[in-house]
């Protein structure tokens, strides 16, 4: 009945590529929310599924795609210093988030509805992840100024690219009935798949080094 709310992010630009890495760190605090149709602050994902839809894997705003821009090695470390701060802080906010969600599913199918009640804690609810949303922002700004104009704009660039393939991969998927796909015999990933250091290839042998811990439960 409860599935998991849209991530509430809001991004523009460069700071689309920031958050990449940030909806690792955000998916650890999104608690469970209402079903197909129910609310939730739907915020533009950048990978399959459009708005709202799942974002790329947090490793490609790791060492492959920083080292593609330019990034040192200095920079690299400071801006996975900075998602992991953020990854604690919004891991604590995900327990609360989970009780938060039990008590409006517990409010929804008592024997009487009190329509008050569920209100308030849709409030809570909604504060929380503004909240969340809040301290991405704030981790996406304290990374974009690691970076120089240029590596920012190279970003952008490749941000791009990787929509790119993964469109054309997506319609691959389409035209061969989801044969073929990441995972699958002969596609990327999968059995038999050349190793071409694809958007998440690792062409130099460290793609996840400087990577955001994968978020639990996905």
């Amino acid at each position: 009945m409860f599935k998991r709310f849209s991530r509430p992010l809001q991004a523009l630009g460069v700071a689309a590529v920031l958050s990449v890495a940030a909806l690792g760190v955000q998916a650890q605090a999104q608690p469970h929310g209402p079903g197909p149709g129910g609310p939730g602050p739907a915020g533009p994902g950048f990978g399959p599924g459009g708005p709202g839809g799942p974002g790329p894997a947090p490793m490609f705003l790791g060492g492959r795609l920083l080292k593609d821009v330019g990034a040192s090695d200095a920079q690299r470390k400071q801006i996975r210093e900075i998602f992991d701060a953020a990854h604690k802080d919004l891991k604590a906010q995900r327990d609360d988030g989970r009780k938060l969600h039990e008590q409006l599913e517990g409010l929804l199918t008592a024997p009487t509805v009190d329509a008050n009640a569920v209100e308030q804690v849709r409030q809570q609810i909604a504060a929380q992840h503004d909240a969340a949303s809040k301290r991405i922002s704030q981790a996406m700004v304290e990374a974009a100024k690691v970076l120089t104009a240029e590596q920012r704009a190279k970003l952008a660039e490749e941000l791009k690219k990787h929509k790119a393939r993964m469109e054309k991969r997506l319609e691959h998927m389409k035209e061969h009935g989801g044969k073929g796909g990441r995972g699958g015999p002969g596609g990327p990933g999968g059995p038999g798949a050349p190793h071409d250091g694809g958007p998440h290839g690792d062409h130099d042998g460290d793609h996840d080094e400087d990577a955001p811990p994968p978020p639990k439960g996905q």
